[in-house]
């Protein structure tokens, strides 16, 4: 469930943790909920080469906008039960239900699923982009804590591709995705893979997220020290009691960590 490599071989388990959320905290990709025609049109070109022969086969006439428009339809109905039970969709739900919703009765065998998803994870790896600051702001954090991700997404492959397509997976010693451990933040069941792959005292913890509900509640119930980079119109004055630090832009993270660990 939690994908390991050896960045933290250079720390010691004296050294404090920090944790961060992926999607909107370190890099941009075209999602169902931030971006839903990017996303869309990531699923248009895997069409014709991917989904097209599978659809054939089975007799279907389904066109590409009729696709759409069914997996469309599929992924409102998996994130709304994902978020109604805490328990993460993957891409290759999506893909099932759409086919289903689309009168399609030979649903393809999981691997072929698996097929598809791992495709369309390919197309949202090229759309995607680094936040401002993540990359000069990771690799300072890197020489001095030990680093893991901790990210609801419903394909994990894409977090671990994304981040090594711009040279930082290296710099993390673990990473835990939604859709492998089978929950989402702030369910203790996402962030417990990264806290055994990284053993440390709580107080010597820190999670670092967009998400107020997902970043920072999730990780102040476990007893983490919590960074929330806040959205630009953020009033201040309602800040929420749960939130240790607020960042106003990534690259504030290494002043505060150094306060936060002296």
């Amino acid at each position: 469930m939690a994908r390991r490599r050896g960045a933290a071989a250079a720390h010691g388990e004296d050294t404090p943790v920090v944790l961060f959320d992926w999607g909107e905290t370190l890099m941009w990709v075209p999602g169902m909920l931030h971006d839903p025609d990017r996303h869309l049109a990531c699923v248009e070109r895997i069409f014709e080469p991917e989904l097209l022969p599978h659809l054939r086969s089975a007799g279907s006439e389904l066109t590409r906008a009729r696709f759409i428009e069914h997996y469309h339809e599929a992924c409102r109905r998996q994130i709304d039960w994902s978020k109604q039970t805490q328990r993460e969709h993957r891409f290759d739900d999506r893909f099932a239900m759409a086919l289903w919703l689309a009168g399609v009765r030979t649903v393809p065998e999981r691997a072929v699923l698996r097929g598809f998803a791992d495709a369309l994870g390919r197309e949202v790896v090229a759309d995607a982009r680094l936040l401002e600051h993540c990359a000069e702001t990771v690799e300072a954090m890197a020489r001095r804590y030990r680093l893991g991700v901790v990210s609801n997404y419903p394909h994990g492959p894409v977090v671990e591709a994304a981040l090594e397509r711009f040279g930082l997976r290296r710099h993390f010693a673990v990473i835990v995705v939604s859709s492998e451990t089978g929950w989402m933040k702030p369910h203790a069941d996402c962030y417990l893979p990264a806290l055994d792959a990284l053993p440390a005292p709580r107080h010597r913890m820190l999670m670092v997220g967009d998400d107020l509900r997902n970043d920072v509640k999730g990780a102040k119930a476990l007893g983490l020290h919590t960074a929330w980079l806040a959205p630009r119109n953020h009033n201040p004055k309602d800040l929420d009691p749960d939130v240790d630090i607020v960042l106003k832009d990534l690259s504030e993270l290494p002043a505060h960590c150094e306060r936060l660990f002296a």
